[in-house]
């Protein structure tokens, strides 16, 4: 069912009613006999705004000073007749005096009236991003001069600005907000606004019996027959929505009769016939036509939207070419009215009832303009948590300045004398700590020495004696070509390519990123000779990701330690490793059926040494149970 028109028509009735309350300005003012005073008064005398324009501008130039509490009274009458004639640049100018003023005077009020003014005429420019910055500083000033009424009111103007650019959460929390300020107030119109916008979000987030809940709330405070049929329609199309079209039926059919303007009665006949089919498809097109027909001689352009909405929905099915030609007047509308919502929902439509090459048109305009709108809703909710995070922070900062007494003073005063302690403290701990970093830094860095020198070693003799050997019988050969075959030197020199590169792979940085899984895998499936066999357990079931990047370097080293300690001493044939972890640690367990190691001998080895001294850098334990001729068992513990 239609959502977004009907939605507009209750934000008109009651900002409208608002809008013509609070705009006029306040023109009470002590008695003067200056020519700026009688000017002031001639402008309030005559109906011709132009002339009251004129009047006020000549006032303005007869204030010698900008600070003449008179200059704030005419910046308010300029914002005012401006607006009425829609010359909203020139309202926003007087607004930002009117803010100037006020910072000068030091008057409060007048800068949070600056802000508000400002905000009224960037809504009737719907620029509803300034809206909402301004009366965001509106409703500031006012809490900050304790005017919880109008704080409260300019609270609710945020919710809805915050509701018409999509943030349906932060409209709530504001609605919220603009509730607990003006709880105690009799301002009625208000009381139905809030509760109003809060149905309004609701039911945009589909929550629609919470929507309903607040609609029956403004229900209670809606001051006129007219607000209260709008709200009653609105609740008939939320059960309409909800599939209860009798409850629905009946709520139109009782305010069908009490409709006194030709447009609300238009909207609830519509609302009415299109319930009808949506219950049982009856037959209610010429009923539908009528009315469209009759809001187009009314030039009812919001109106319209839910018409063309209407047929194209009853025709679609059983008349398409009937539904693309409304479906047509209904985008058209929709741009007319720069309604970008209904610009969506009519795209929608063309691009399922259109040819397909006009189709394809229509869905790249579609997917652009939703796309649009989803970045402006994100854009939104990040802009007001920023404002909102800055303005709290400032207002903090304002209310501490402002309230601080003798007391308060003393007490900063003792809190210094602490802080000057704790900074003392502090500075005997900082030092404290830079020596341990210190002596901490130079044993890591001769460790890391001692690691370098130690890899430096293992690398030369690897290369001697693994590589020298094939390298030297290799140019010798060279050196003998009648004797040379070919394909065994060929052979010979891709086998010690192969091992110089394996030689580089075991000293490279580890790359411990999303790919730190596959690359152990991997390590450990080309460590084991062709004649073993390995299994590993667990292995995929380990949340690598949980651990550090330290944990998983020493995993790597200390695992392809004992793969070498394998192949070197062990004569295994079958080599298992498995992997398990809790909340805190990872278990690795590690056996072989290989000849096993004497505690003397493991005592000699330099190379389990290191594994356990890396383990132990990181936190963890490495635990081994040698005995000759049984096999090597191992069990490592890391830390996540």
């Amino acid at each position: 069912m239609k959502k977004y028109p009907l939605i507009l028509l209750i934000f008109t009735t009651f900002l409208g009613i608002l809008a013509c309350r609070e705009d006029i300005p306040n023109n009470s003012f002590e008695k003067r006999n200056d020519r700026a005073y009688r000017l002031l008064e001639k402008s309030k005398a005559t109906e011709d705004i132009e002339q009251k324009l004129n009047l006020l501008s000549s006032a303005l130039e007869e204030i010698p000073t900008s600070r003449d509490t008179l200059s704030a009274i005419i910046y308010d009458n300029l914002i005012y007749y401006y607006n009425l004639n829609k010359i909203l640049d020139s309202s926003i100018y007087y607004s930002n005096l009117l803010i100037n003023y006020g910072i000068e005077t030091k008057d409060t009020l007048q800068i949070a009236k600056g802000y508000y003014r400002k905000a009224s005429a960037f809504n009737f420019k719907n620029d509803q991003v300034n809206v909402l910055r301004n009366t965001f500083e509106a409703q500031k000033h006012y809490l900050l001069a304790g005017d919880s009424i109008n704080a409260g009111q300019r609270g609710l103007e945020l919710s809805i600005a915050q509701t018409r650019l999509g943030d349906f959460p932060g409209s709530q929390n504001s609605a919220v907000w603009a509730l607990s300020l003006l709880e105690n107030s009799s301002d009625s119109l208000y009381m139905a606004s809030i509760y109003n916008n809060l149905a309004v979000t609701y039911r945009k987030m589909n929550d629609l019996d919470e929507s309903i809940r607040e609609y029956n709330n403004a229900l209670k405070y809606v001051g006129t027959q007219a607000d209260s049929l709008t709200v009653m329609n609105n609740l008939a199309n939320i059960y309409a929505e909800k599939e209860e079209y009798d409850t629905s039926l009946d709520l139109l059919s009782s305010i069908i009769p009490l409709a006194e303007k030709t447009n609300a009665l238009n909207r609830f006949k519509d609302n009415y016939y299109y319930t009808l089919w949506l219950r049982n498809k009856a037959d209610v097109a010429d009923s539908l036509i009528s009315i469209m027909e009759a809001r187009n001689r009314d030039h009812d352009l919001t109106g319209l939207l839910a018409s063309y909405d209407h047929l194209v929905r009853i025709y679609e099915e059983d008349d398409p070419e009937k539904a693309l030609h409304y479906a047509n007047r209904y985008y058209e509308t929709a741009r007319k009215l720069h309604s970008v919502s209904d610009e969506v929902s009519a795209l929608y439509y063309l691009v399922n009832l259109s040819p397909p090459r006009a189709s394809k048109t229509y869905a790249l305009t579609y997917i652009r303009l939703n796309d649009s709108i989803l970045s402006a809703r994100d854009q939104v909710k990040n802009l007001f948590a920023k404002i909102n995070y800055d303005e709290e922070r400032k207002l903090a900062e304002i209310d501490l300045l402002e309230k601080t007494t003798f007391q308060q003073q003393l007490e900063v005063l003792r809190g210094r004398n602490r802080l000057n302690i704790a900074i003392l403290l502090g500075i005997l701990l900082l030092g404290s700590v830079a020596v341990i970093y210190y002596y901490l830094k130079q044993r890591h860095k001769k460790e890391r020495i001692r690691e370098i020198h130690a890899t430096e070693a293992r690398i030369s003799k690897k290369i001697h004696d693994e590589l020298a050997n094939d390298v030297y019988n290799v140019m010798t050969e060279l050196e003998r070509p009648a004797n040379l075959n070919k394909d065994v030197t060929l052979n010979k020199l891709e086998s010690i390519y192969l091992r110089t590169r394996n030689i580089s792979r075991e000293n490279t940085p580890l790359p411990t990123g999303s790919n730190y899984q596959e690359d152990l895998h991997d390590m450990l499936s080309q460590s084991v000779p062709a004649h073993v066999n390995l299994y590993l357990s667990g292995f995929n079931e380990i949340s690598w990701s949980k651990v550090s990047r330290e944990s998983k370097i020493v995993v790597y080293r200390v695992l392809q330690e004992l793969m070498v300690n394998m192949k070197k001493h062990s004569d295994a044939s079958i080599v298992s490793l498995n992997f398990n972890e809790n909340s805190s640690k990872l278990k690795i367990t590690y056996n072989d059926n290989g000849s096993g190691f004497s505690s003397a001998e493991l005592k000699k080895g330099a190379g389990l040494k290191n594994v356990e001294n890396r383990i132990e850098t990181i936190g963890g334990s490495f635990n081994f149970h040698p005995e000759k001729n049984t096999g090597f068992s191992a069990e490592i513990l890391i830390p996540f």
